[in-house]
């Protein structure tokens, strides 16, 4: 199935105003903070959410992004922001085992992409065009093989060259560039339309329409921080050897 559109830890952004990013009106939220490494913290979630609900929300919702076969036997959700360090630091970590289990039909990924760094950027909307790129790889008119192959390596580059958070940033020229290298890295050749749409950013407010609806599931499922990865029901911990385990 080609994509359709539509050491690692939960990262959880803290806002000038020193609020919550995700405020859960009305409901108590436990927050559980086992240690920070490098400035990222290991885990910040609320608990409680049962297993059931959290797979009956997300298979009632509709990914930005599928990669890999329907009858793949391990099938997880993730969330990412593309302005996330955390993010970028299980890209870099696993997305070399990530990819080779979406190439070889044993894995299944269900993308939301989130734009809740967006106010970290200089732009102020660097999340949200970074997920109008992939969307236009997504929607573009590449084969499904290839389609597939072309949004894994934009969305490998996008991370191996990622902004540092608070003060880096790209501009939509800049992102074309990337992502259009990332593809050849893959074997292949973005067309020209699809270069132009992520120049132009064409599909920059679709993606923040969509980062919006994700945030708003993420918060639904228990979690306030990204990446947030779900296997059956469980937000699993991207520590260690997770990925391995969870493919077992």
């Amino acid at each position: 199935m080609g994509v359709s559109k539509g050491k690692n830890a939960k990262y959880v952004p803290v806002k000038q105003s020193n609020t919550m990013t995700y405020v859960l009106g009305g409901i108590a939220v436990l927050v559980v903070i086992v240690v920070v490494i490098g400035g990222v913290l290991l885990l910040s979630k609320k608990e409680g959410t049962p297993a059931d609900k959290v797979t009956a929300a997300i298979n009632g919702a509709t990914p930005v992004f599928v990669l890999g076969k329907d009858d793949a036997k391990t099938k997880l959700t993730f969330f990412e922001d593309p302005y996330c360090p955390a993010c970028g630091n299980m890209e870099r970590n696993y997305g070399e085992q990530i990819t080779k289990g979406i190439e070889d039909g044993s894995l299944q990924i269900k993308f939301f992409m989130l734009s809740f760094l967006n106010q970290q950027s200089p732009s102020r909307d660097y999340s949200d065009r970074a997920g109008g790129g992939l969307l236009a790889i997504a929607k573009s008119s590449l084969p499904d093989d290839q389609k597939q192959k072309a949004w894994l390596g934009a969305h490998s580059a996008m991370y191996a060259q990622q902004p540092q958070e608070g003060s880096g940033d790209r501009d939509n020229a800049g992102l074309a560039t990337v992502m259009a290298d990332g593809a050849k890295s893959k074997g292949v050749e973005l067309p020209a339309d699809v270069i132009a749409a992520i120049r132009d950013g064409k599909y920059t407010a679709e993606s923040a329409t969509n980062a919006a609806a994700g945030s708003k599931l993420m918060q639904e499922i228990g979690s306030t921080g990204t990446p947030t990865v779900v296997k059956d029901g469980e937000l699993l911990k991207v520590q260690g050897d997770w990925l391995t385990q969870a493919m077992a």
